[in-house]
């Protein structure tokens, strides 16, 4: 199914009798190392039913999250089922017999929530902001293109050079080269002549080969825009290729991977594309640091909880940043949704006692992402500089 009509097909869910969960599950190279997602998955749910049991829910009701939570769990457990993204949301209500899943670019949290309607507003962020990735896998004959997006991966074209169906072996006649005998002053040089004429050959054609793809892929994008372009292959080709790109695909480039084109599969290709854009993340973290420290000298950003918690209610917020794993308790007003720290009544704009959540920080993450801001999940070194969230302002009060 087509990653926008799904969203739109959860945003029209209703139900009065049988909750709907929500999951969001990370699966990293950190998360799957010893398989580390299934045991978050185990304690999420086991959270989650502590506090549906405590509540006000019906028995068929409760029954039919029991059954989501089985089926999300079977689900989890087939690793073949979680091959080529970096994050899982799935999204079910046995009672109503709805079943999504979307597997993902990354995952800003995790998060499993059983409730009247859908989570789905990272997967409305993911889809506005992730864009597509085109790979272009080469060797000195052959090339292949794949485009990466949400709805999953896609071989566009397999091409052979025209002239790469004969022997690129030189073969000489009788088992030795042809010579070019040179006489200069009276003596004589033996020049392996046809051989290198071969090989000059051999070169050209590869340079045709690799400017033609080059013009092709540039037809491609004209037509199918795409963000960003991974050059995959031989290491003579993937040295060389580049010489050949227009410039507005070089600016697209997130690097280079050297693999075998006659054996690299599309989920390989994913993976790779994600390692690369995993790691230009990890780079724009250091700026976005910086662009954090220096704004908040000078009131244009704000750190720690409290204040952000503040902005995101004045509706401040350009980018939200937040350490990876922090964890804050809090409450929410019944009625505005505003979050606080405290529970007392003249917190809450319409007059009501909060109620207490489990981890405010997911709650101000879905407050941001309905205001239309940026998430940054910050993995760096450097976070030291936020105390565990903060925020970039787009305006100073």
């Amino acid at each position: 199914m087509d990653f926008r009509n799904g969203i739109n097909e959860l945003i029209k869910f209703k139900s009065e009798r049988y909750p709907i969960v929500s999951l969001y599950l990370k699966l990293g190279p950190k998360e799957r190392e010893n398989f580390k997602y299934k045991i978050t998955l185990k304690g999420m749910i086991k959270e989650e039913r502590d506090r549906l049991h405590k509540g006000d829910l019906t028995k068929e009701a409760l029954e039919s999250v029991e059954a989501d939570f089985r089926r999300i769990s079977d689900f989890i457990e087939n690793t073949d089922s979680l091959t080529a993204c970096r994050g899982v949301a799935v999204f079910s209500s046995s009672g109503e017999g709805v079943w999504r899943v979307f597997k993902l670019p990354l995952v800003y949290r995790n998060r499993l929530v059983a409730d009247w309607s859908p989570l789905v507003r990272q997967l409305v962020t993911i889809n506005d902001e992730f864009g597509d990735i085109v790979a272009v896998i080469i060797d000195r004959k052959r090339a292949r293109l794949f485009r990466i997006g949400l709805n999953g991966v896609d071989e566009i074209l397999d091409y052979f050079y025209p002239e790469a169906t004969r022997s690129t072996k030189f073969q000489a006649r009788e088992g030795k080269s042809i010579q070019r005998v040179t006489r200069i002053g009276g003596g004589e040089i033996a020049h392996g002549y046809g051989e290198y004429s071969f090989n000059r050959m051999i070169e050209d054609e590869m340079q045709r080969h690799l400017k033609y793809v080059s013009e092709r892929l540039f037809d491609y994008y004209k037509e199918n825009r795409f963000d960003w372009l991974i050059m995959g292959g031989a290491e003579q080709a993937l040295a060389d290729f580049p010489n050949h790109l227009h410039t507005y695909l070089k600016q697209r480039s997130l690097g280079t991977i050297t693999v075998d084109i006659n054996t690299i599969k599309p989920d390989e290709i994913a993976e790779r594309a994600l390692d690369l854009l995993e790691r230009r993340e990890r780079k724009n973290e250091e700026k976005l640091l910086e662009e954090f420290g220096e704004k908040l000298r000078v009131g244009l950003a704000v750190n720690g909880i409290r204040d952000t918690l503040k902005a995101l209610m004045m509706g401040q917020v350009g980018i939200l940043l937040v350490v990876e794993g922090f964890t804050h308790p809090g409450f929410k007003c019944p009625e505005s949704g505003v979050l606080v720290l405290e529970k007392r009544d003249n917190l809450c704009p319409e007059g009501k006692t909060p109620i207490p959540v489990v981890d405010i920080v997911d709650d101000a993450i879905e407050e941001a992402l309905g205001q239309r801001a940026e998430i940054e999940i910050i993995f760096n070194e450097e976070r030291k500089r936020l105390d565990g969230i903060g925020a970039i302002l787009r305006f100073k009060l």
